[in-house]
Order: C-alpha cells, then structure tokens, then sequence
C-alpha cells in the first residue's frame, strides 16, 4: 500500500506541476508586433478529407494586421483539390493567392517538403508561414505568434494544436484525444529546455532566415518534416519558439480502420524521429515528461488491482477526476471551449485506453497510410512510396 500511496502522489503531484507550467505560460506578456509586413503562408493541399474547403476557406476569411498573401500547392493529378481551390479563389477574388501545381514527388521524397520548396521560390514575403492543409488560423492568430521571430537567435516560432472535429464518434475521439493531450504534452519541458521538435502543422520563419539555413532541400528524404525541420535549425544555431497561439484542425475520421491507421501514424513519427535520435537530457525529457506518464493510469488501475482495497479504486477514480478537471479547465481558458461538455467523459476514458494504443503503435509495421498513400518507413525516418492512391 506504501508503494501504491507513493506512486498516488506523484501522479497528482506530475499533474498538478504541468498544470502549473501551462497557466503561467499563457501568462506570460506578449512581445509586441512589428506591423506592417508581409507574410506568405504556404499550404501544400491534397484532397481526401471533406473539410478541407473550409478549412481553406477560413484561412482566408482572417482578420490580422499583417499584410498577408497565399501559396496553394497541389499535385497536378489532384483534380478535386484544384476544383476546391479554384472555387474558393473565385469567392475571394479580393485575396492574393497563388495556385500552384507540381508532378508527384519520387518514391522517396516527402511530398510536403518537395510542396514547401516549391513555395519558398515563388515567396515574396519577408516572413514565410507553413500551415497544414486542414489547420486554421484564428483572427490575429498571427500576432500571437510572428513577434517571436523578433527575438535574439530565434529562427522558427510554432503553436499549439487543438481539434474542432465531432462530426462521428471516431472524430470526437481523435479530437478528445488531442484537446486533452496537446497543452500538457507540449508546454511543460518547455520549461526545462528549450523545444526539440516543432508542431510541424503550422510554423513560421523569416525569409532571411530560411537562406541563411540553405532551405530545406536536405530533408525531402525524410518522412517527419517536423523534427527535421527543428534539429536543422538547431544545427545552425537557431532558438525554436513554442507561442500561445492556439490553431484548431479539422480532420475526419471515418470510421475505426481510419482511426487506428491515424494513430498509428502519428507514434510511428516519433518513433523514428524523437526516440532514435534525441540524446541525453532531451532523450530523459521526452520519456520523462511526455512518455512515462501515459502509463500511470494503468499503473495506478493495477495496484488498485492487486490491493483489492476500495480505498485504491476510489483513489484511481480521484486521480481522473483530478485530470477531468484539468483539461476541462484548459478546454475553457485555452482552447476556446472546442470540446463540447456531452463528449467530455471521453477524457478518462482515453486516458485508460491510450497506452494500449501507444504500445501497439510502437509495435507496429513500418507502414503507414496517409489519403490514400502507402509510404513503407525506414528506420531512422527514411520512407518510400509503395502505393500512391493514383494507382489504386
């Protein structure tokens, strides 16, 4: 019971600290915006998820201070995606944007990185944003974020994810998922060390810097852009800043093979980037911090187990109604309210289930499966296309 007693501590004692880090984060002053300039937000767009023109659509309906032109980069086969793209451009014609369309990348090209280079040549602005196909950016979004990049050393700024996707039950718990997971996996070792990796959904830079890096053409052969993206501008010695802007992601998970396969592919990246290449302090801060604590739950379920004691069960349910609170509280500060109170009881349920699925997903093959897209992974992170969902 000691044991048990002991570890009950430290996981409201673990909880309570990234709490803590998250709160005083957001509270932290804003540097201020050196407007006017002009910023080129790059989206390498592929068709398949039934939210893509609206997440489209909002990024173009934006309200900031900044003057701001587009870059839309699509495969010249993707006839739906340039369909939506065209649509929208005839909508706002008041908007600058660009549409642009490339053959398919080589079997061991990552067709991001190979859409982002593209973009980086036709870009105008001094600063250069990368944002995902299905991530919108909230009004003055950008102000929350771009004055980082003004900093001593800083080359790369980044924000914080959430999901606003609850269309389908698979939908709500990829977005309970990450509105649960995202602010305290993120934001606490960034107060022990400066960040290691990227969110790679969104990030900005300035052009100047980009150059000054020799761009990106490096990593087109590896499959998690984010993580190379980071350590290359780590080795050339550039700061990465995480900011409190917070974008919401639309996705649609269809049903429980598209689930599993999403999960999937979002550990295997970390697998083959973060586990295998971090050393030391950053390697214990990751396990430390982000990894080990997905097993307390069922640490704690199992000593209640074995206890066979009331007071070990009651004290579990204590634990997840410690973090129900919790993330409900971030849900309201943070996050804009996007998970909707009915769905909420996904939240301890997800935290019972998710080491299962961080197991089988660690253990899993190298595959993954991306709209439509086979890519075979590499070890270390190389991949190769072995079935583009053209030759289907």
């Amino acid at each position: 019971m000691k044991l048990f007693t002991l570890l009950l501590l430290l996981a409201f004692a673990e909880r309570s600290w990234k709490f803590a880090t998250v709160r005083r984060f957001f509270r932290r002053p804003l540097p201020s915006a050196s407007l006017p300039e002009r910023v080129s937000i790059l989206q390498p767009i592929l068709s398949g998820d039934p939210a893509l023109p609206t997440c489209l659509e909002e990024n173009l309906c934006m309200r900031t201070g900044y003057e701001v032109d587009f870059i839309w980069l699509l495969d010249e086969d993707d006839a739906d995606g340039q369909c939506i793209c065209r649509e929208l451009m005839a909508r706002y014609p008041q908007r600058p944007v660009q549409l642009v369309t490339l053959p398919p990348p080589a079997a061991d090209e990552n067709p991001k990185l190979v859409k982002l280079l593209a973009g980086t040549q036709l870009a105008q602005g001094e600063i250069i944003v990368v944002l995902d196909d299905d991530t919108s950016l909230p009004d003055a979004g950008l102000e929350r974020c771009l004055p980082a990049l003004d900093e001593p050393g800083v080359g790369l700024a980044f924000g914080l994810p959430f999901y606003r996707s609850f269309d389908n039950f698979w939908s709500r718990l990829v977005a309970v998922f990450v509105n649960s997971n995202s602010l305290l996996t993120y934001v606490p070792y960034t107060s022990l060390s400066q960040p290691f990796t990227i969110n790679g959904m969104f990030y900005a830079m300035r052009r100047e810097v980009y150059d000054d890096v020799g761009g990106f053409g490096e990593l087109r052969h590896t499959l998690a852009d984010d993580f190379a993206v980071a350590q290359h501008m780590r080795r050339q010695g550039y700061r990465l800043v995480q900011t409190p802007l917070c974008h919401p992601i639309r996705t649609t998970v269809h049903d429980g093979r598209h689930y599993r396969r999403l999960i999937q592919r979002w550990f295997i990246f970390p697998r083959e980037s973060l586990m295998r290449q971090l050393r030391g302090r950053e390697l214990e801060l990751f396990y430390g911090v982000s990894a080990l604590p997905a097993f307390v739950p069922w640490l704690l379920l199992l000593g209640a187990l074995l206890l066979r004691r009331r007071r070990a069960l009651l004290a579990l349910l204590a634990y997840l109604a410690y973090d129900y609170a919790i993330v409900a509280q971030m849900n309201r500060a943070y996050l804009q309210g996007a998970t909707p109170w009915r769905y909420s009881w996904l939240v301890p349920l997800l935290r019972l289930v998710f080491p299962a699925q961080l197991l089988a997903a660690l253990l899993s093959p190298q595959r993954i499966v991306w709209r439509g897209h086979v890519m075979q992974v590499e070890r270390g992170g190389g991949f190769r296309f072995t079935r583009r969902r053209t030759d289907v």
